[in-house]
């Protein structure tokens, strides 16, 4: 028989999350708003006035640098693949995060329980955003913090894009064991 404390049992609550369609879905819907959301506010897909392909299909491209494209008139796309890893990894733990949160808002109701679980896996989300310094052009961001206080964080650069995957990744590990506390209660 398995310990309660292994970490098997404390993971059941992701594997349940991706194996229910419900649950799934809401992973993959909040990790894709999530990645748009974090795509158009760093600046991956710009709008760039009176900009379109010579030949007016759209324009796809892979360098050694990332990939570049303009899939339709004014709208321009480019992304590191650095930047196209960490989007992936953390667009994946939003959306089991988010629903995480589901699964045990709804665990919660079903047991009786009257205090709520919070949702402090998703703190992640803060430091996700300042990662756009060490990746990509800065878009709306730059704009909302200031110029001096964003190029003021570049010294940070580096650091920002694995912080951000161990915050969250730390906060799906919490919140599936603080499930996995609740489902033995």
């Amino acid at each position: 028989m398995q310990s309660p404390h292994t970490a098997g049992s404390l993971l059941t609550p992701i594997f349940h999350v991706i194996r229910t369609s419900k649950y799934r879905t809401i992973a993959i819907a909040s990790g894709l708003a999530y990645a748009i959301i974090y795509m158009v506010t760093v600046g991956i897909v710009s709008y760039v006035p009176n900009l379109s392909s010579a030949t007016g299909i759209p324009v796809f491209r892979a360098t050694y640098l990332g990939i570049s494209a303009i899939p339709t008139d004014n709208v321009f796309f480019f992304i590191f693949y650095g930047a196209l890893a960490f989007l992936a990894a953390s667009s994946i733990l939003v959306g089991i995060n988010t629903a995480l949160m589901f699964y045990s808002r709804r665990l919660a109701k079903a047991c009786g329980t009257r205090k709520r679980p919070e949702s402090k896996g998703l703190f992640g989300l803060v430091p996700a955003f300042f990662t756009s310094f060490s990746c990509c052009g800065g878009g709306l961001l730059a704009l909302a913090i200031g110029p001096t206080a964003f190029s003021s964080l570049s010294i940070y650069s580096k650091y920002m894009a694995p912080l951000t995957v161990a915050v969250l990744a730390a906060g799906t590990y919490l919140m599936s064991r603080k499930i996995s506390k609740m489902e033995r209660s």
